[in-house]
């Protein structure tokens, strides 16, 4: 008996082209949903890393009764020897273990500079910090390598680049009567001493008259201006001042590493002789890798996202700690 074979149907080209492109469009719409997702994850945990960090100022406020200096020097000869918030508050994150390898002698060979003019011997006696990562000081948005040697910095030691800046307060015209007060021009842009983390001093609660829920203490630095890193961190993270002088005495050439004041409005792409072209300046821009603004921390321990389309004026306010004025929180 003959039984007939049963013809086989398979996918066409054309059927299996509209697959691919029917795929290929699910492929498309979710994407960007998981890549929102992934950053919104990443913020949180950003969020969770200034969080840390504002409470270690307290931490270190309760215990001493001021917060750390923005940035320091301890001595004036060269190669100087001098770090700044970032090694100070150390013991209140939990890392005392590494707190207790470091120096902070004011005599040499002790230093926190890597490269250049401190020779060839990274950091000298501090040596524990070279290739050393701390997870709470890196924004896990930034595309900036964590060792990196930007061609404006002096790197060569390979330590951190931090992704959060000290905020020595704001640059001139200053919120308030005096578009002056707290400022001066010591050779590398705005210096300030009108914020928190100031250099070459500290301050205690009782100075922020405009209230620790008005003012920003630090703020993102985790992004590219210009497609460069300029975030303040040219030996690497852990530097300080050039010299020990505040910025009350006028003394010129007080370049740093660790604060920035405020000059420019957030994620701008500005590159200025003197302010931000290279990272030592005063007035390096915070900025960060997440869409539309910056992760900042308040002097309160509270935590905000800062959008990049904050009116310029009230961000400045945010910076400084005694300017009297009143304004509604973005």
């Amino acid at each position: 008996m003959f039984v007939p074979r049963t013809k086989r149907r398979g996918f066409t080209l054309v059927e299996l082209l509209v697959v691919i492109a029917i795929i290929g469009v699910l492929v498309g719409l979710l994407l960007p949903a998981v890549q929102a997702a992934r950053e919104a994850a990443r913020r949180m945990s950003c969020t969770n890393n200034v969080k840390q960090i504002v409470l270690g100022m307290h931490n270190y406020h309760d215990t001493l009764l001021t917060f750390p200096a923005g940035s320091y020097n301890l001595r004036e000869a060269w190669p100087s020897n001098g770090s700044n918030w970032r090694a100070l508050i150390l013991p209140y994150i939990e890392q005392n273990a590494l707190y207790d390898q470091l120096q902070f002698i004011d005599t040499a060979p002790y230093t926190f500079m890597a490269g250049g003019a401190a020779g060839s011997n990274a950091l000298y006696g501090n040596e524990v910090l070279k290739e050393f990562e701390l997870p709470t000081y890196r924004c896990p948005s930034s595309a900036i390598p964590v060792f990196d040697i930007a061609p404006v910095s002096n790197n060569q030691a390979k330590t951190m680049v931090v992704s959060y800046v000290g905020i020595q307060g704001a640059a001139r015209p200053v919120p308030g009567p005096d578009p002056n007060r707290g400022t001066a021009d010591l050779g590398h842009g705005w210096s300030s001493n009108n914020g928190i983390l100031v250099p070459n001093e500290s301050f205690g609660m009782q100075a922020i008259t405009d209230g620790t829920s008005n003012t920003m203490i630090i703020a993102d630095q985790s992004g590219l201006v210009a497609g460069v890193n300029r975030t303040a961190n040219y030996y690497g993270g852990w530097y300080g001042t050039r010299h020990g002088s505040p910025v009350s005495s006028g003394r010129r050439d007080l370049w740093q590493t660790g604060t920035t004041c405020v000059r420019f409005a957030p994620n701008s792409n500005i590159v200025q002789t003197g302010a931000t072209e290279r990272m030592y300046r005063n007035n390096t821009v915070i900025n960060s890798f997440h869409p539309g603004g910056i992760t900042i921390g308040l002097a309160d321990g509270s935590v905000r996202f800062l959008p990049d389309t904050v009116d310029f004026m009230t961000l400045k306010k945010m910076c400084c700690r005694y300017d009297g004025e009143v304004f509604e929180m973005p």
